[in-house]
C-alpha cells in the first residue's frame, strides 16, 4: 500500500512537473521567440552599422587617394573595403590599375606585401564567389603567381567580367599557350561563347598556329557574319596561302552573293587601311557590277587618302549621279564639298597674299562644282583682270547655288571694286535678305555706305567753303541716312554750326565724330573752340590740349590752329 501511494504521488509530481512546464513552456516559447527576433534585429542593425563604417571608411580613403594619388597602399585598402562592400567591379578596376603599375615595376615592396596579406586573408576566409574569385586572380597575375592567377581565372568563367579579366591575365603574362588552354576549357561548357573563340583565335595567331587559326577564324565567319576583325585576319591568313578569289570569297563571306563579298571585303580592307589590296577589289565590283555604289564609295577614300583630290571628286559624284533620293544626294554634296575645304583654305590664304595665280593652281585639283572653289576662283580671275570669266564664273555659282547669300555677296564685292555702288548695293541687300547674320555681307555694306556717302563730302566742303551752309547740313543729312558710321560727316556737321555761331548745337555732333574716330584731331579742336565760346573753360582747355596731343608732328598743315590752341592754352592756365 505504501509503495502505491508513492507511485501515484511520483506520477502525480511528473504530471505536475510535465503540465507546468507546459504552462511555462508557452511563454518561454513566446519569449524565445521575441529573444531571436531580437538577435536578428541585432545582428541586422550590427551588419547595417559596420556596412556603414566601411562606407565611411571608403569616403576617407577615397579622399586621401584624391590627395595622395601615388600613395598605393591606400588603393590596397580600398579594394579590400569594395570586396567587403560587394562593390567588385570596383575593387577590379583598382586592380587593373594597379596591375598596369606592376608591368613597369611601380609597385614598391610594402604594396606587394600588402596585396599579399589581403590575397591571403580572403583565401583564408573561403568564402568567395566568382566576382571574388576575379579579383583573386588579378591579385595573384600582380603579385606574378601566374598559375595561381589562371586556376581562379578558370573558376569564374561565368562572371561578366570573364573575358575582360582573361585578357588580362594572358596579354601580361604572355602565355598564349595556357589562354588557348583554358578557353578550350570554358568552351567544353559553354561552346556557344563567341568573344572567347574570338580571342582564342587571336591567340593561334600569337603563337604562330595559322592552321589552326583558320579553322578557328573560318567557323567564326559563319557565326559572326558582321565582324570586320574576323573577316580580316582570316582574309590575311587565306592570301599568305595563295588560294583563289572563289575560296577566299566562300570562306570569308560565306552565303554571300559575289557582289556582296566583294562590296563587304573592299570596305573591310579600306578600313583595315590595306589600300592597295582594297582598290583591287573595289576596281573588280566597279567593273563587274557598275550600278553597285560602293565600289566608287570605296575608290573615293582611296583616291582621298593618295592626295589624288580629282580622282575623289570624280568617283565621288558617280555615287550622287547614282542615287535615287534627296538624302543620299545631299549627303554626297556634302562629302564633296567637305573634300574642297582644304584646297579653298590653301587658296584663300594665297589670294589673301596678292598670289592669284599660284591660288587658280591649287584650285585645279579640286571640285570645279563646290560652291568655294567656284567663288575663290571668280575671285582669283577678277584680280588678274580676266574679268570676262571671273563674271562667267559667278553665274555659274548662280546657276548652281540659286539666291545663295554668299553668291550674292561675291557679286557685290566685285560691282564695288569696279566703283558701281548702285549694283553693289543691291546685291548686297538681296544677300542679307537671304541670310542676316552674313558677317561678309554686313562688313561690306559699312564698306558701301561709306564709300557712298564719302562721294558728298566735296559737295558739302565746297558749299560751306562758299558759306552755303543750307545745301551743306541738307547734303549732310543725305549722307548720314546712307552712313550713320561716318565720322568725316558728323564732322562737318559740327564745322556747318560753328560757322553759324550756334556752338552749342556743335557739341553733340563733333562728340560724335570723336566716338566713331578717336584719331579725329580735328574734332577736338573745334570742341575747344566751341566751350571756349561757351565759356567753359574747362572743357576748353581738355579738348585744346587732346588736339596738341592727338596732332601728328608734321601737323598737316595745321600749324595756325596749334599755335592758336597754344595760346588759349596758356591764356586758360593762366
Amino acid at each position: 500500500m505504501k509503495y502505491k501511494i508513492l507511485f501515484i504521488l511520483l506520477i502525480f509530481c511528473a504530471g505536475t512537473t510535465a503540465f507546468s512546464d507546459l504552462i511555462i513552456n508557452q511563454p518561454t516559447q513566446k519569449k524565445r521567440s521575441a529573444i531571436q527576433s531580437t538577435n536578428a534585429e541585432f545582428k541586422e542593425r550590427n551588419y547595417a552599422s559596420q556596412a556603414g563604417a566601411y562606407f565611411d571608411a571608403i569616403n576617407e580613403i577615397e579622399a586621401k587617394v584624391s590627395q595622395e594619388s601615388d600613395n598605393y597602399t591606400y588603393y590596397v585598402s580600398l579594394i579590400d573595403l569594395y570586396i567587403k562592400t560587394s562593390q567588385f567591379d570596383k575593387a577590379y578596376k583598382e586592380l587593373t590599375f594597379l596591375n598596369n603599375l606592376a608591368k613597369t615595376n611601380k609597385l614598391n615592396s610594402q604594396v606587394l606585401q600588402s596585396i599579399s596579406e589581403l590575397e591571403f586573408s580572403i583565401e583564408k576566409s573561403g568564402k568567395y564567389n566568382s566576382d571574388i574569385a576575379i579579383d583573386l586572380a588579378l591579385m595573384n597575375l600582380i603579385l606574378q603567381n601566374y598559375s595561381k592567377a589562371q586556376d581562379y581565372l578558370a573558376s569564374a568563367s561565368v562572371n561578366p567580367l570573364f573575358l575582360q579579366a582573361f585578357k588580362e591575365v594572358f596579354d601580361t603574362t604572355g602565355n598564349y599557350q595556357a589562354g588557348v588552354n583554358l578557353v578550350d576549357r570554358v568552351l567544353k561548357i559553354n561552346p556557344l561563347n563567341k568573344s572567347l573563340r574570338k580571342l582564342k583565335a587571336e591567340y593561334l595567331l600569337h603563337l604562330n598556329q595559322k592552321d589552326n587559326a583558320i579553322i578557328e577564324y573560318t567557323a567564326l565567319a559563319v557565326i559572326m557574319p558582321d565582324d570586320l576583325e574576323v573577316k580580316y585576319n582570316l582574309y590575311n591568313l587565306l592570301e599568305e596561302r595563295n588560294i583563289s578569289e572563289k575560296d577566299i570569297i566562300a570562306k570569308v563571306c560565306p552565303q554571300m552573293t559575289e557582289e556582296k563579298a566583294y562590296s563587304v571585303i573592299s570596305e573591310m580592307l579600306l578600313t583595315n587601311k590595306n589600300y592597295s589590296s582594297a582598290k583591287i577589289w573595289a576596281e573588280k565590283l566597279i567593273n563587274k557590277y557598275p550600278e553597285n555604289a560602293n565600289g566608287y564609295i570605296v575608290m573615293s577614300e582611296i583616291y582621298k587618302s593618295e592626295g589624288n583630290l580629282k580622282e575623289c571628286y570624280d568617283m565621288l559624284k558617280m555615287v550622287r549621279d547614282k542615287a535615287d533620293d534627296k538624302d543620299t544626294i545631299s549627303k554626297y554634296n556634302v562629302a564633296l564639298a567637305k573634300l574642297s575645304d582644304e584646297p579653298v583654305k590653301q587658296a584663300d590664304g594665297l589670294l589673301n597674299n596678292g598670289l592669284y595665280q599660284q591660288a587658280l593652281s591649287v584650285l585645279e585639283s579640286a571640285n570645279q562644282d563646290d560652291l568655294y572653289v567656284i567663288l575663290s576662283m571668280a575671285r582669283a580671275n577678277y584680280f588678274l583682270n580676266n574679268k570676262q570669266t571671273a563674271f562667267e564664273l559667278l553665274n555659274k555659282a548662280m546657276t548652281l547655288y540659286p539666291n545663295n547669300s554668299d553668291v550674292f555677296y561675291y557679286f557685290a564685292f566685285i560691282f564695288y571694286q569696279e566703283k558701281d555702288l548702285t549694283s553693289a548695293r543691291d546685291y548686297i541687300n538681296k544677300s542679307l535678305e537671304v541670310n542676316k547674320e552674313n558677317q561678309f555681307s554686313l562688313k561690306l555694306l559699312d564698306v558701301i555706305n561709306k564709300a557712298e556717302a564719302d562721294t558728298y563730302l566735296n559737295k558739302i566742303s565746297s558749299n560751306i567753303d562758299t558759306q552755303n551752309f543750307t545745301e551743306a547740313m541738307k547734303l549732310t543729312d543725305e549722307a548720314l541716312k546712307i552712313d550713320k558710321k561716318n565720322s568725316a560727316l558728323y564732322f562737318y556737321k559740327g564745322m556747318i554750326f560753328i560757322a553759324q555761331n550756334n556752338y552749342a548745337a556743335a557739341t553733340a555732333p563733333l562728340y560724335k565724330a570723336i566716338e566713331l574716330n578717336k584719331n579725329n584731331f580735328d574734332a577736338y579742336y573745334y570742341l575747344g573752340v566751341a566751350f571756349d565760346n561757351l565759356s567753359e573753360s574747362k572743357h576748353a582747355l581738355e579738348y585744346y590740349k587732346e588736339f596738341i596731343k592727338r596732332l601728328p608732328s608734321d601737323d598737316f598743315g595745321e600749324s595756325e590752329k596749334r599755335d592758336y590752341a597754344n595760346a588759349r592754352i596758356k591764356k586758360l592756365e593762366g
